[in-house]
């Protein structure tokens, strides 16, 4: 019994150790590189937690904004309600996280939109400051987000919000496991080190059964077949970019949790 409870006990600490280093909802902890890659495995469920919150803030908005006598313009009105809940959505997404995958997504944008490779590409990837193309990259994949949400909303589809971001962080672990870090000892070095063999073939079970449980639900056989296929293509265009680049890093990784996300947002409507 003591065993179990020791294990049970290490697999909280894991998951919150995944929750803190990918949003700010989880008390802070003390964090080493063994705990870092230790907790890869739970990006997913830490992502289930966080779309969670994010969709009941969404339902609660819908709610009392359908019963305010101050509101009742949007009686009969779905979609601006739904768009200002989705909106609402994606304000706590990026609150919580702070921003984070966002800015990985931009850096990437601006890296890749540039065409440089070799050094000068690690050198606008870890420029602070916002291009061209990493602001077009925002406002593409930001706006695709936000429709997306809003067509669910409108529509009912509560589920798809839960799991939006549990499988925007798998992606990242599929991509930390198709290609190489640039920098071992860095953050991506890290999550590539906890996305081994083991880990890989769960996360791809797991994306199996999950799109077999939504299509039982309703979702269509060519929409369960256009997401894992998008799914699979984003995941090897990343990592052949990253290969050919050098290896992947913590912008890669980012980009990935908010390109899957929106893949799966758009997939399931």
């Amino acid at each position: 019994m003591s065993g179990y409870a020791s294990r049970l006990s290490r697999a909280g600490g894991r998951f919150l150790d995944a929750l803190a280093f990918l949003s700010r909802l989880a008390p802070p902890r003390p964090c080493n590189a063994r705990s870092l890659a230790a907790c890869v495995p739970w990006f997913a469920p830490a992502g289930l937690v966080l779309g969670s919150l994010y969709t009941l803030a969404a339902w609660l908005f819908l709610t009392l904004l359908s019963a305010s006598p101050a509101t009742m313009l949007f009686s009969g009105a779905v979609w601006p309600a739904a768009a200002l809940a989705a909106w609402l959505w994606l304000a706590l997404e990026l609150w919580s996280t702070r921003g984070l995958h966002w800015d990985g997504l931009a850096d990437l944008g601006d890296a890749c939109g540039s065409g440089a490779t070799g050094a000068r590409f690690w050198e606008i990837l870890r420029d602070s400051r916002l291009g061209a193309f990493g602001a077009l990259s925002l406002l593409l994949i930001f706006s695709g987000q936000w429709l997306a949400l809003t067509w669910h909303l409108a529509a009912g589809h509560w589920l798809p919000l839960v799991l939006a971001p549990a499988w925007g962080r798998a992606c990242a672990v599929w991509l930390a496991a198709s290609a190489p870090p640039h920098d071992p000892d860095s953050l991506g070095g890290l999550a590539c080190a906890g996305a081994g063999p083991a880990v890989r073939r769960i996360y791809r079970l797991a994306a199996f059964l999950l799109t077999c449980l939504l299509m039982a639900l309703g979702l269509s056989l060519w929409q369960g077949l256009v997401l894992l296929g998008a799914q699979y293509w984003l995941t090897r265009r990343l990592a052949a970019t990253a290969r050919r680049q050098g290896g992947l890093s913590g912008d890669f990784l980012g980009a990935a949790i908010e390109l899957g996300q929106l893949c799966f947002l758009l997939a399931t409507l």
